[in-house]
């Protein structure tokens, strides 16, 4: 609020004497009515710089969703990468049994090693 030198000076003189305890009602009146003129000068001027804060605020919330999601699916993925390489890893194994087994047996039937050609 742009007050004239002679406003703020009134202004000052109202706020000293409410300070000592000297105000009279039309003075109370007088300052309440300052004040209130104030806050809404401050409201006004902060308005802009409120409303970009609360769109930031709420674009950051929306990112902070999606990222939360992200984040959801990201490990959903991990989860079944792990169990595709628990599966991977079982089926080798029985692979691996089996072909132990299928050796045993040439070994039995033949009297000798199964040698892999290469």
């Amino acid at each position: 609020m742009r007050w004239s030198n002679t406003e703020a000076a009134r202004f000052q003189a109202l706020r000293e004497r409410e300070a000592r305890g000297e105000l009279s009602p039309a003075e109370r009146a007088e300052l309440d009515s300052l004040l209130a003129a104030l806050d809404a000068d401050e409201t006004n001027a902060l308005a802009p710089a409120t409303q970009r804060l609360r769109a930031d605020a709420e674009a950051m919330a929306k990112e902070t969703a999606s990222l939360d999601a992200k984040a959801h699916e990201l490990l959903r993925i991990a989860e079944e990468e792990e169990r595709l390489l628990a599966d991977a890893r079982a089926t080798l194994e029985r692979l691996r049994q089996r072909s132990a087994a299928l050796a045993e047996d040439y070994l039995r039937v033949m009297g000798h090693e199964l040698v892999p050609s290469h």
